[in-house]
């Protein structure tokens, strides 16, 4: 019996023997902390919700391979896929392009990397932190910019139905087209309908270098959230893709932000490196837990523009009804202004209002949206009537609807 325990007890340390010069020996193969370096580098300003990558180049300079993996201090705003074990062989770089997506603007700061490798066997792992300072910014999304841009006859030229009526002759002629029915029959060129046998108009751009003011509201009621962001994300993406078309039609435009107080403001600029100036002033605007002072907006904006101007407010229109003083102060800004609140279409209501109601509670629903519809459109035309116009738009037609507004009332004239 004891023999036979002595055998076990053997077996038992040539096994942790066995173990343990094979840990030593995986040990004395697996590489040098040193023997790995890492480098990393990204783009410093990203839109949001757009992808990009992040790139990190590791170096092996030992003679072994070796699998890692790593992990990084990103933000929890900036969403990226989760790294898998990857092998790297002796003396060997690897280029690995990280993809990255960011869901809030701001500038943030990322500093370490945190390279985990392990050896041939995987018995050992280590550990090493690589500190790279970098600062990344994340911006408003640009491409409904990009889109107006790319077709911007698509919004300065409306055609047919979508064309509205503007002072025959104004502005500078742009092109000679078929007629429409709605078009201005003052404005048909009877000469080059005579040669082609159709009846042709003459269309003419707007008149340009006219003074466009866009005011952003940051107070609280902008903070509710939609579908893709909030009501301020959503606004100042709207605002910028009509500053990018007043800048690039030759107009001058000048920024507001507001909430409590002025937190931003951009004198009249024109040019479209203008539109770097307002993004770099706005990109980092946030929420605060406060009420909107429109007194001070409007103060701010009697005082600092005396010319005639467009003034756009992105907000929340609704809240307008139950302040009348928002009313007078509007009033008094429209002396010398022409003005136009934007807001974003309640998407609680809408779904209500198109529901099917399967029961009593959904109908009280239902009942209770439209309600609140048709008391919102009593209050747009009151203040209609008053020449104030209040539109609310889907959150994603928020930049076309604001444009589409701004190119008609250029081609009334109405500035």
């Amino acid at each position: 019996m004891i023999s036979f325990f002595r055998f076990n007890l053997i077996i038992f340390a040539s096994v942790i023997v066995s173990v343990l010069l094979l840990s030593l020996l995986d040990l004395l193969f697996s590489p040098n902390r040193k023997q790995l370096t890492l480098e990393r580098s990204l783009p410093k300003q990203v839109e949001r919700h757009q992808e990009e990558s992040l790139r990190l180049i590791i170096t092996n300079k030992g003679d072994k391979p070796a699998q890692f993996i790593w992990t990084d201090d990103l933000p929890e705003s900036i969403s990226t896929t989760r790294p898998t074990l990857t092998t790297i062989e002796a003396n060997q770089t690897l280029t690995i392009d990280q993809p990255i997506q960011a869901n809030q603007r701001g500038l943030f700061p990322i500093q370490n990397v945190y390279l985990r490798y392990q050896s041939l066997f995987g018995l050992w792992q280590k550990q090493r932190t690589y500190v790279i300072k970098n600062t990344i910014k994340v911006i408003p999304n640009l491409s409904e910019s990009r889109d107006y841009l790319s077709s911007a006859q698509k919004y300065l030229l409306h055609e047919g139905s979508k064309i509205r009526k503007q002072v025959s002759g104004s502005g500078e002629f742009a092109k000679v087209r078929q007629y429409v029915v709605g078009d201005d029959p003052r404005k048909i060129n009877w000469h080059q309908s005579a040669k082609l046998n159709e009846m042709m108009v003459n269309e003419y751009e707007p008149e340009h270098g006219k003074q466009i003011i866009i005011m952003i509201d940051c107070g609280r009621m902008m903070g509710v959230e939609l579908e893709k962001g909030n009501r301020l994300e959503r606004s100042i993406e709207a605002a910028l893709t009509v500053a990018t078309a007043a800048l690039d039609h030759g107009d001058y435009v000048s920024v507001v932000a507001f909430a409590k107080d002025i937190n931003v403001y951009v004198p009249p600029g024109k040019g479209l490196s203008h539109l770097q100036t307002i993004l770099q002033a706005i990109y980092s605007l946030t929420v605060e837990a406060t009420e909107s002072n429109y007194l001070a907006a409007v103060q701010f904006i009697r005082t600092e523009q005396t010319k005639r101007s467009m003034v756009i407010l992105f907000s929340d229109v609704n809240q307008f009804f139950l302040d009348k003083q928002t009313l007078f102060l509007i009033k008094q800004l429209k002396k010398r202004h022409l003005f136009i609140g934007i807001g974003i279409k309640d998407e609680w209501k809408q779904r209500n209002i198109a529901l099917q109601p399967n029961s009593m509670y959904e109908a009280m629903r239902k009942t209770v949206a439209q309600q609140i519809e048709l008391s919102n459109r009593r209050e747009m035309l009151k203040w209609k009537k008053l020449g104030l116009d209040l539109i609310e738009a889907k959150a994603d037609d928020l930049a076309v609807t604001t444009v589409s507004y701004y190119i008609d009332q250029l081609n009334r004239g109405a500035l």
